[in-house]
């Protein structure tokens, strides 16, 4: 992979039928994730992973596991809009790894 940016790699299902098919992406913007979430809604996303480069080995790539998402504004003087990721060992960082404080606004997924 020549891409040296994350991803999101979301799994959801479309119900035809009785059937619910799994369906998966590779999104690279913040925008089409949440595009994505509006399109199927967060009931049908039932997975969702991470994809970066690591931090030492730019060459070599990590798949995380994500469970929680919120929307997030940099608590800086630009206010900046973002999302804020939690691993499923509780880790919360930024999507473009933003180091700057934020204020959460909402959970996006999941929702109860």
């Amino acid at each position: 992979m020549n891409l040296s940016i994350p991803a999101f790699f979301p799994t959801w299902v479309v119900q035809e039928d009785d059937l619910e098919i799994p369906e998966r992406a590779l999104l690279i913007y913040e925008s089409d994730f949440l595009t994505l979430v509006d399109r199927v809604g967060p009931h049908a996303l039932r997975r969702l992973q991470y994809l970066m480069p690591m931090e030492n080995e730019p060459d070599r790539w990590q798949l995380r596991d994500i469970r929680r998402v919120w929307s997030a504004t940099s608590a800086d003087a630009d206010r900046i809009e973002h999302l804020v990721l939690e691993d499923e060992s509780g880790v919360q960082f930024t999507h473009y790894g933003t180091s700057a404080s934020f204020h959460v606004q909402r959970q996006i997924w999941p929702v109860n």
